[in-house]
């Protein structure tokens, strides 16, 4: 096991002298910012029209369902007096 682990900090040793940070140039780094700050603004106006659509949609099929429910109680309410109920007794 000691073994490994002697093998093991060689080669981490040998990695850390060979693997050198580097710097990438200027020109990438704007590149890359301007990258992701357009693919941020894309992603901000879908969802906000994706948001608009639902908002839409739903005063749609909100008004749709009042004007539906407001027929139905208009024609109800003519077939009862077209047809008053007849009194027993």
């Amino acid at each position: 096991m000691e073994e490994q682990e002697a093998i093991l900090a060689q080669i981490s040793e040998q990695l850390q002298r060979w693997l050198v940070p580097v710097e990438p140039p200027p020109a990438f780094a704007r590149s890359l910012k301007r990258e992701l700050i357009d693919a941020a603004r894309r992603q901000h106006k879908r969802a906000h029209r994706l948001r608009r659509i639902l908002v839409v949609g739903a005063a749609v099929i909100g008004s749709v369902a009042s004007v539906a429910g407001l027929t139905a109680f208009l024609v109800l309410r003519r077939r009862a007096r077209a047809h008053p109920p007849v009194a027993v007794g």
